[in-house]
C-alpha cells in the first residue's frame, strides 16, 4: 500500500509542525499538565482559526471536510508534542460518530460550534467493572415519558470537566454480546445529576470518573437507534484505536530523534557513544520498531477510510504498537543515562505518554486475543 502524502497533506502536515514547536514549548506543557484547565483555550482557538477543529466535518456543517488520514497526520504531530488537549476526545470520540450515526438536527447543533472553537466533546464509555464490551455496561437508561433517565458511572472520561457534550453509553435493554440494548446518548454540560472526580493518570492528561444519579435526556438526545447503538460505539472504538496507534508512532519518532542526537553528542571514552556498536544495534531495534509501527498504524486507518471493517488490521495496530512503544521507551531512557530520568528533561513526557496509550483503549494482549479467532478462521 502507498502512504505517500498528497501536496494538501503535506502541507497539512508542515504547518502542525511548525505550529507546535511555536506554540508548545515544554515549559508550556508543564504548565498545561499542572493547570487547572489541562488545556489552553487561547491555543484552542488558534487551532479553530486554522481549520483543525473541522477538519473531518464537512463543508455544509463549517468544516473543511477531509478525512481519517488528515485526522492522522496532525495526530502523529500532536505525539511528537506531547502536548495536553481535548484534540483527540473532541474530533474523535466526539465528532466521528456523530457523522455516522447523528441525525440532521444534531449535526447542525453541534458540528459548527465544534469547527468554531465553541464546543468541547467527549464520550463516556468505559466502566469499573469490565472492559470494552456490550454485556458488562452497566449505565441504565429507563425511559421517563418521553425521555430517559441515565444512572450508572463512567470511568477515563477524557476532559469530562470541560466537555460541553458527553456522548453517553448505557444500557436501554437486556444487552447481549453482539451490543443489542446499547444505546449512545448525547448529555449537555450544565444537565443535573452529572458528578465529576478527576483521576490521577500516568501522562497528567485529564480524565475523570463521571457519575451519572438520575440525569434526565430527551428522546431528541438519543443518536442513531435506540437498542442499536453499539454498532456506532464499536466502529469510533475501531477509528479511535487506529488513529490513536499513529500517535504513538509520533511519541515513538520523537522519543528516537531525541535519542540519537543525545547518542551523538554524549563523548565517553573520546568518543560520541553513539560510534559503539551497541548503541548503535540499540537505535536500529528502536528505528524498526517505529518503522513496524508506522506501518501497521497507517494501513488501518487508510482502511477504515475507505469504509473498510478494518477490526483485525486495527487490533494488529494496535497490538504491536502498544508493546513497541515500550520498547522504544525503555530504550531511550537506557541510552540516556540517568538524565533520562530528570523531570527537567523532556524525554519523560514521551515515557509517560507511551505508557498511558500502551494501556488505552486495550492492552496488546487484548487485541492479540481478538486476532487469534480470526487467524484460525472462526
Amino acid at each position: 500500500m502507498d502512504f505517500s502524502l498528497n501536496e494538501q497533506q503535506e502541507l497539512l502536515k508542515k504547518e502542525a509542525r511548525n505550529f507546535f514547536d511555536a506554540e508548545y514549548p515544554k515549559k508550556l506543557v508543564k504548565e498545561l499538565e499542572e493547570s487547572e484547565l489541562g488545556y489552553s483555550p487561547e491555543i484552542w482557538k488558534k487551532m479553530a482559526d486554522l481549520g483543525w477543529l473541522g477538519l473531518a466535518i464537512p463543508e455544509e456543517y463549517g468544516g473543511v471536510d477531509g478525512d481519517l488520514l488528515d485526522l492522522a497526520i496532525l495526530f502523529e504531530e500532536v505525539g511528537k508534542t506531547a502536548c495536553p488537549t481535548p484534540l483527540f476526545n473532541t474530533l474523535v470520540y466526539g465528532v466521528l460518530p456523530l457523522l455516522e450515526g447523528g441525525n440532521e438536527s444534531q449535526k447542525k447543533e453541534l458540528l459548527p460550534k465544534v469547527a468554531d472553537g465553541d464546543g468541547i466533546l467527549t464520550m463516556a464509555v468505559s466502566e469499573p467493572e469490565a472492559d470494552y464490551k456490550p454485556e458488562f455496561i452497566s449505565t441504565r437508561a429507563v425511559r421517563d415519558g418521553d425521555g430517559f433517565v441515565i444512572n450508572g458511572t463512567k470511568l477515563f472520561v477524557p476532559y469530562a470537566h470541560v466537555a460541553d457534550y458527553i456522548l453517553v453509553v448505557a444500557a436501554t435493554g437486556e444487552v447481549n454480546a453482539d451490543g443489542k440494548g446499547i444505546t449512545l446518548f448525547l448529555v449537555r454540560k450544565g444537565t443535573e445529576g452529572i458528578g465529576r472526580v478527576p483521576l490521577v493518570t500516568v501522562s497528567a492528561d485529564r480524565q475523570f470518573e463521571v457519575t451519572f444519579d438520575d440525569v434526565k435526556v430527551s428522546a431528541e438526545d438519543v443518536i442513531g437507534e435506540i437498542d442499536a447503538g453499539w454498532a456506532l460505539v464499536e466502529s469510533t472504538l475501531r477509528k479511535a484505536t487506529a488513529l490513536q496507534c499513529v500517535e504513538t508512532v509520533g511519541v515513538m519518532q520523537q522519543a528516537l530523534a531525541m535519542t540519537a542526537e543525545y547518542t551523538s553528542n554524549r563523548i565517553q571514552f573520546d568518543r560520541p557513544i553513539g560510534s559503539f556498536q551497541a548503541v548503535q544495534h540499540r537505535l536500529a531495534d528502536m528505528l524498526t520498531d517505529l518503522e513496524g509501527s508506522r506501518w501497521t498504524s497507517y494501513r488501518a486507518v487508510s482502511l477504515l477510510n475507505k469504509g473498510r471493517h478494518a477490526g483485525r488490521e486495527t487490533a494488529i495496530a494496535k497490538a504491536w504498537t502498544g508493546d513497541a512503544c515500550q520498547r522504544v521507551a525503555y530504550a531511550a531512557q537506557h541510552l540516556h543515562g540517568g538524565i533520562g530520568m530528570d523531570l527537567d528533561y523532556d524525554l519523560h513526557f514521551y515515557f509517560e505518554w507511551a505508557k498511558s496509550r500502551e494501556l488505552n483503549l486495550g492492552a496488546s494482549w487484548n487485541h492479540l486475543a481478538s486476532i487469534e479467532p480470526v487467524v484460525r478462521g472462526e
